[in-house]
Formats: structure tokens, C-alpha cells, sequence
């Protein structure tokens, strides 16, 4: 009882920040740490197998091993937010994040550059999994819809610039000097952890400090059908820009013929068609439900995708598949910034553990949609279909979810 009341008069003392369009810049920059960390040095790949006398195989190795460490820092980091609070921990993300950084850009052999591109994904997932905690943390329904779609807005913008920024600078500073750079974002991450985000998780709304609580917390989100619902949603929305990623530079350079700076120019008009979508979709939570945004999306793209899978099978033109895959991504967006907010917000209480679970499916499911997206002779045809599967699936989940939430209301 002691510990109760003097975290209340604690939580008295110090109310929670507030929402602002600064604290969401700085959320951003933190949820962006993926983007930089992987399409920045995505150039110098053959650079760094000539320099450290390796292999094309071990090098690749590098990307998977900084998701493998995405996928796994959410995992652990989410629950234990829920029973220890975000700052420290979040502080903690971003500095094993630049460290890794810093050592990656001094490596003298493949094998500890490996290494550090898995302690860079620990430290980025733990960073991305608190960015997304601290929301529901601090606002509910559709002023948190708002909030990510805001955020994702914001954050949008590092897939536009992170490719673009690499392919200048490779070859003035080569690949260590990249490592360099992202150290520098890193930086500024840890600035933000320290001096922008306070603790939004006050100690009288901690969960239990041990193994028994950190199950419990994913216990607890796992049987809530709402969550589970909105998370195939949310995961699936993201396989299927995934598959357009993973194969969409075969299509446009090897099946199209167009070249490097084409397909750089493709990848960033689809990612500013992100970005737009996001900001019309934090207009659109002023006037609709978050879910019925969600639900309209996803039945854009089951039609945009199907269309796309038909003009794949009739005519390989740029002036046919570029505009579909544009409609494709840019209803992607609200997928994934509505599915976040819903899906947390089903389980406010466990804010951390639903968005570990959520991030942990989210890059597991990019992990294998990738190489998927390798097979078959034909990259445009593998790229379709996998995008028509993972929104079917997609909607299937939101479907589920909207009925699990219908169920639950008194």
C-alpha cells in the first residue's frame, strides 16, 4: 500500500507529457531507426565484400542479422517496459544502437560486422517497440489514431531520404563512412531518449517485475481476440509493401530494363506516396473512425492489387505498373498506422508486450516474405501474388478484429 500511494503522489507530482508535434518528431526519429540502418548501406554492399575479402553470401548476412535483431530487441524489451517503465530502457536502446555503429565503421573482418549489425537491430527494436509504447501511453482512440498517423508522416520520410543519402555518399566516404553517418542519427536518437521523451509509465501502472510477469503481459495480450485481430492486420499490411521492396528492383532493372537511377527515382515517388497517405489519413481520423479507415484501405488495395496481378499478366510497361504500384503502397499507410493504434489500444494496459508481439510478426513475416519474393523466374508475377495473398490475409484479420471488438463492448 505504501508503494502504491507514493507512486500516485509521484504520478501527482509529475503528470504525464503531453502529446506535442515536437515529442512526436523525436518518436520518429526513433521508429526510423530500421529505414536508415538498412537503405542507407544497401549501395556499398558489393563495396564491402571487395574490401574485407569476403563473400556476397556473408555479406547479406549483415541485413539479416540486423532484423533477426529487430525482431528479438522488440520481443524481450516490450514486456519488460510494461514492468520497469520506457526511459532507462529506451536510453539503453539507443546507446547500444550507436556503439554498434561506431564499432560496425571500424570493423577489420565480416564476422564483427555481423555481430554488430545484430547488436544495432537489438538496440533499434528496443527503440522502436518503446517509440510505439510511449503513444498509447499517453493518449487513446482517435487522438492516438492521430498520433501515429502523424508519426508515420514524419517518419516516412527515412525511406525517401536513407537510399538517396547513400548512393551519393558511398562513393566520396565508402562504406565506413556510412556507419559513421547512422552513427550521427544514432546520436541524435540518444539525444531525444534523454533530453525529449520522459517516463510515460509510472510506477503505479507497472506490471510485475519478473519472468512470471513478462509472460503474464504476453499472456494477457495474446488472449485478447481484438489484438490478435488488428496484429494479422498490421503484420500482413507490412509483408505486402514488403514484397514490393524485396522484389521491386528486379522488375524495374532486370524484367524493365530501366536503370539504377530510375528505379531510385520510382522507390522515392512511392515513398513520398506514403507519406501522403499518412497525412490524409490523420485528416480522415477528424471525421471517420479509425477502423472504418482501416477497412476502406485494405479494400482499395485487395482491388488495387488484383489490378496490378492482371496488368503484371497483360503488359510489363512502366506506364501501367508504375501508377498500380503507387495505389498499392500509398493505401498501405493507413493500414499500418490505423492496425497500430487499434491494436495497442486493445490492450493499453500491456502497451509495451502488444507492441513487441506486433513488431516481432511485423519484421519475423519480412524475414521470410524476402527470399519468397525470389522465386519463380518471373519477379513482377512472384511480387503480385504475394501482395494479393498478404492482403487477403490482412483484411482477414481486420474482419476478425472488428467483430472480436464488437463482442467485448458492453
Amino acid at each position: 500500500m505504501a508503494a502504491e500511494s507514493t507512486g500516485a503522489s509521484n504520478g501527482a507530482r509529475h503528470p504525464k507529457q503531453e502529446l506535442s508535434t515536437t515529442l512526436l518528431f523525436g518518436l520518429a526519429l526513433l521508429s526510423a531507426a530500421a529505414p536508415f540502418a538498412t537503405d542507407m548501406y544497401l549501395p556499398a554492399l558489393p563495396l564491402i565484400v571487395e574490401d574485407l575479402d569476403t563473400t556476397q553470401a556473408m555479406v547479406q548476412l549483415t541485413l539479416s542479422g540486423f532484423m533477426l535483431g529487430l525482431a528479438v530487441g522488440q520481443l524481450i524489451v516490450g514486456p519488460i517496459s510494461d514492468a520497469t517503465g520506457r526511459k532507462k530502457l529506451l536510453v539503453g536502446g539507443a546507446g547500444i544502437a550507436l556503439a554498434a555503429s561506431i564499432v560496425a565503421a571500424l570493423s577489420p573482418n565480416i564476422e564483427i560486422l555481423i555481430f554488430c549489425r545484430l547488436l544495432q537491430g537489438l538496440g533499434s527494436g528496443a527503440c522502436i517497440v518503446l517509440a510505439r509504447a510511449v503513444i498509447p501511453d499517453l493518449a487513446v482512440g482517435k487522438k492516438a489514431a492521430k498520433a501515429f498517423a502523424l508519426m508515420m508522416t514524419i517518419q516516412g520520410i527515412a525511406p525517401v531520404a536513407a537510399p538517396v543519402l547513400g548512393g551519393l555518399l558511398v562513393s566520396p566516404i565508402g562504406w565506413r563512412g556510412l556507419f559513421w553517418v547512422l552513427a550521427g542519427v544514432n546520436v541524435a536518437q540518444l539525444l531525444v531518449a534523454v533530453f525529449l521523451v520522459r517516463e510515460s509509465r509510472p510506477p503505479e501502472e507497472r506490471t510485475e517485475a519478473s519472468l512470471r510477469g513478462i509472460f503474464g503481459n504476453y499472456l494477457y495480450v495474446l488472449k485478447n481476440p481484438a489484438f490478435r485481430g488488428y496484429t494479422i492486420a498490421f503484420a500482413f499490411g507490412f509483408a505486402a509493401m514488403f514484397c514490393y521492396i524485396s522484389a521491386s528492383p528486379f522488375v524495374v532493372q532486370e524484367q524493365m530494363g530501366l536503370s539504377v537511377g530510375a528505379f531510385t527515382a520510382f522507390f522515392a515517388v512511392n515513398s513520398l506516396g506514403l507519406v501522403a497517405a499518412n497525412m490524409v489519413n490523420a485528416k480522415l481520423i477528424d471525421h471517420f473512425e479509425p477502423h472504418t479507415i482501416l477497412r476502406g484501405a485494405q479494400l482499395l488495395l485487395a482491388v488495387f492489387t488484383v489490378a496490378l496481378l492482371i496488368a503484371v499478366n497483360l503488359t510489363l510497361s512502366p506506364w501501367v505498373i508504375f501508377p498500380l504500384v503507387f495505389l498499392c503502397i500509398s493505401q498501405i499507410a493507413p493500414i499500418l498506422g490505423n492496425s497500430t493504434a487499434l491494436g495497442t489500444g486493445a490492450v493499453r494496459e500491456r502497451a509495451g508486450s502488444g507492441s513487441a508481439v506486433m513488431g516481432f510478426l511485423q519484421f519475423g513475416l519480412a524475414a521470410v516474405v524476402s527470399p519468397v519474393m525470389g522465386l519463380g523466374p518471373n519477379a513482377a508475377l512472384t511480387m503480385s501474388i504475394g501482395m494479393v495473398v498478404c492482403v487477403s490475409i490482412s483484411l482477414g484479420g481486420q474482419v476478425y478484429a472488428a467483430r472480436a471488438a464488437r463482442a467485448q463492448r458492453p
